[in-house]
């Protein structure tokens, strides 16, 4: 029988007292894994290329010679698997976003950050890997969504984001990154802090919805409980859904959200796209009186009653993939 192999995970800090401070914990703490610890970015560039035993690798965002972002971004074209996490202060995030959207940076932590967190993580990307979890979504998937989508703890400390999730923080007033990596949600919903931990005995709501307006900007937000983990800690998928910027679903995405017809779809469709139902109807191709037929069952399946109502519906369900 084959042997389990053992974790080998490379710190890069220039940083001796950090490394010196890493070293001995990580010997506490993880035992039975192996540690490369080195404080030259080039000569931990080198060294971790030519050793595919390295599974992941802690780096500093700020080093001499080659930054973490330059040092992760070589590491990246040579060591595709390579699990790589950075650590970077509150003023950085901008490139800690563009480390994680761009070059694959499985993850940042701002300083501090425990070490046993950072360990945690880092096991838990790996059992994923190796097919003993199901609970983490790669940013490649992520991706594939016209919308933003961040992974935040009951805290609301971000886990992870996708790069439409990124490019709203950037963008919005009403949502961004603050420090220790939490996400800000301004103005704070109502009923928020009830969703994430409810109080006593409350059975737990598996996903709610929350609308954001300040000053002509608006937001949607979509927070779905995630199953807890193995060390039972509770998690949540947050949807930025930006009406400004959303399409109305595909005919065929209707139909699987909704449970309508195709018809039903098509009229539907036009109305969320901002049309009075004479002009859906005639676009679709029925009479108005078989229109107004069609919006009430239209408004049964969707769980609404007014034609605002299902359009901020529609345009708030996930949009088409096809």
């Amino acid at each position: 029988m084959t042997a389990k192999k053992t974790v080998r995970i490379a710190f890069v800090d220039d940083d001796e007292n950090l490394l010196s401070s890493h070293r001995r914990n990580f010997a506490r703490l993880r035992p039975d894994w192996e540690g490369v610890f080195v404080n030259d970015p080039i000569a931990a560039r080198d060294a971790i290329i030519a050793d595919p035993d390295v599974s992941a690798v802690i780096l500093d965002i700020h080093m001499p010679g080659m930054t973490g972002l330059e040092l992760a971004a070589e590491l990246r074209k040579a060591r595709k698997e390579l699990i790589i996490v950075m650590l970077t202060g509150y003023a950085d995030l901008q490139s800690a976003l563009m480390a994680v959207n761009e070059i694959g940076v499985f993850r940042f932590y701002p300083k501090p950050t425990m070490l046993e967190t950072m360990l945690d993580d880092i096991e838990t990307e790996i059992k994923s890997r190796l097919g003993q979890s199901e609970d983490t979504l790669p940013t490649e998937f992520l991706d594939l969504f016209e919308l933003g989508v961040i992974a935040v703890d009951e805290t609301l400390t971000i886990l992870h984001l996708n790069s439409q999730g990124a490019e709203v923080l950037r963008r919005s007033s009403l949502v961004r990154s603050g420090p220790q990596g939490r996400l800000i949600i301004d103005p704070s919903p109502e009923g928020l802090t009830k969703f994430l931990v409810p109080p006593g005995k409350t059975v737990p709501r598996s996903h709610q919805s929350f609308s954001l307006e300040r000053d002509g900007e608006k937001l949607s937000l979509l927070i779905r409980r995630v199953p807890k983990k193995a060390d039972g800690k509770q998690s949540f998928m947050i949807i930025l859904v930006d009406p400004a910027q959303q399409r109305p679903p595909a005919v065929d995405d209707l139909m699987d959200l909704f449970g309508l017809t195709r018809s039903e779809a098509k009229l539907t469709q036009k109305l969320a796209e901002g049309l009075a139902l004479d002009q859906a109807a005639e676009l679709v191709g029925i009479s108005h009186s078989s229109a107004r037929t069609y919006l009430k069952t239209i408004f049964s399946k969707t769980g609404v009653n007014r034609q605002p109502q299902l359009m901020k519906t529609v345009l708030s369900s996930i949009p088409s993939l096809r």
